[in-house]
């Protein structure tokens, strides 16, 4: 069956999309993880849909997925985590049960835990706080100070400074001079270390040192505990190379490749159509749509990943200098596909390959026309190049971005300093006369 995901985008707007083609545009949206857990309540809501695989293999591949994930270091299993990891708030909650507080202050630390971000710092001002718990300020601070020695340290801050204080305490390591150095934490940030050195009446080596030990610490200790830090990155998608260096691709399956329709209520099936058993024929007809669907789904990202893997074959053998600029629109005229099929087919899908695994929305990406060229050079590979040429810079050779123009024409790429200057502004690489203060 046909399901016109072509021209899905064209189909007059009267007309009402039939359940298949919404069914499938729905699975195209999901990733594996998601589709997964979709599935998993479609076979719990319909009797004739079913997992050929038994539970006991069943249990044996998601082991198996998991043990080959948790040897990837960016990778997480989901199934192993979500259901065990404490988030931050669980966490300091625990703390505070066992905690010497009174009923009244734990009363207070309860609210203070509930308004933290997610990066564990109060974002809410002292006095507001105070107000809403209709509490006096040394009540509040003697709490404050208390959920203060929870971990992880630096929780409960209310600026970068507070947080890296309270963990540089702890290690018994706050001296004057740190003390002077958080005060002015601002200037580490903008790289003026000239104005550090001046404040704090130190010599460079001196500042490094202070600085080296701040940089230790963690400016955002509750990260540690959120639930994104948990989300797993596993692939949709395999892109290998073999020993005769062809690349391959091939997708994840994951265990809804397995589901079928129940074959022994065949005969129940056909005796309700005859009797026009609605309860039986409708979840025949929903299993049969489902089926088909994930079929369909599977055969679009195998077409999408099939050609954005040939679009950017220079990358997959050298690298991120060498990204192609590739759009939505050029996928969607060699595919044959509508450009709202391909944009639904990259949203939260990630592809393996032998350079890493990468959101594969990650090779889409604009290009830039340079002042004497005809050809686009990829946004990513001129990001790149600046990066390299600003990492590599002395502090007898600090470059200006008229410098990096000229450098960037070693590797063909033709572009005004405007357009250097715009993408140091979006990589937040200060300028030049900034820059210098990294060397003194």
């Amino acid at each position: 069956m046909s399901l016109g995901l072509t021209n899905i985008a064209t189909i007059n707007q009267a007309q009402t999309l039939s359940p298949q083609v919404q069914l499938t545009i729905k699975l195209l949206s999901l990733n594996n993880i998601e589709l997964e857990s979709y599935l998993e309540k479609k076979i719990e809501d319909n009797p004739l849909l079913i997992d050929r695989q038994n539970t006991k293999e069943h249990e044996l591949r998601i082991q198996k997925y998991s043990d080959k994930y948790s040897r990837n270091s960016s990778n997480l299993d989901l199934l192993n985590n979500i259901g065990y990891a404490k988030s931050l708030r669980e966490h300091l909650l625990d703390q505070l049960l066992i905690s010497s507080m009174s009923n009244k202050e734990k009363i207070i630390a309860t609210y203070l835990i509930n308004i933290l971000d997610e990066a564990g710092y109060l974002t809410e001002n002292d006095e507001t706080i105070c107000l809403k718990l209709g509490v006096n300020n040394d009540a509040y601070e003697e709490v404050l100070v208390s959920l203060q020695s929870f971990e992880p340290t630096g929780v409960f801050s209310r600026t970068l400074s507070e947080c890296l204080y309270l963990q540089l305490s702890e290690k018994n390591l706050i001296n004057d001079e740190l003390l002077e150095l958080l005060k002015n934490i601002e200037l580490i940030a903008e790289d003026n270390f000239r104005e550090l050195s001046a404040r704090l009446n130190i010599g460079k080596d001196d500042l490094f040192r202070l600085i080296n030990i701040i940089r230790k610490c963690n400016p955002k200790p509750g990260l540690n505990y959120s639930r994104d830090t948990l989300e797993i990155i596993a692939p949709d998608i395999i892109i290998e190379k073999n020993l005769s260096g062809v690349y391959a691709i091939k997708l994840v399956q994951n265990y809804f490749s397995n589901i079928t329709v129940d074959q022994t209520y065949n005969d129940v099936i056909l005796e309700s159509k005859k009797k026009k058993d609605e309860f039986i024929t409708n979840h025949y007809r929903d299993a049969k749509m489902l089926i088909s669907s994930i079929a369909q789904r599977q055969r679009t990202l195998l077409k999408i990943a099939h050609e954005v893997m040939l679009q950017q074959r220079d990358f997959l053998e050298n690298g991120i200098n060498h990204m192609h600029p590739l759009n939505l629109d050029k996928i969607s005229k060699i595919t044959n596909l509508h450009i709202s099929t391909v944009s639904r087919s990259i949203q939260n899908k990630y592809i393996e390959t032998p350079r890493g695994t990468f959101e594969m929305k990650y090779f889409f990406d604009k290009g830039t026309y340079g002042e004497e060229q005809n050809n686009q050079i990829s946004s990513k590979t001129i990001e790149n190049r600046i990066k390299e040429l600003i990492k590599n810079e002395t502090s007898s050779n600090i470059l200006s971005d008229d410098k990096i123009v000229n450098l960037l024409k070693k590797y063909d790429i033709n572009i005004a300093r405007r357009t250097v200057a715009k993408y140091r502004t979006k990589l937040n690489i200060l300028p030049s006369s900034k820059r210098k203060n990294r060397f003194l």
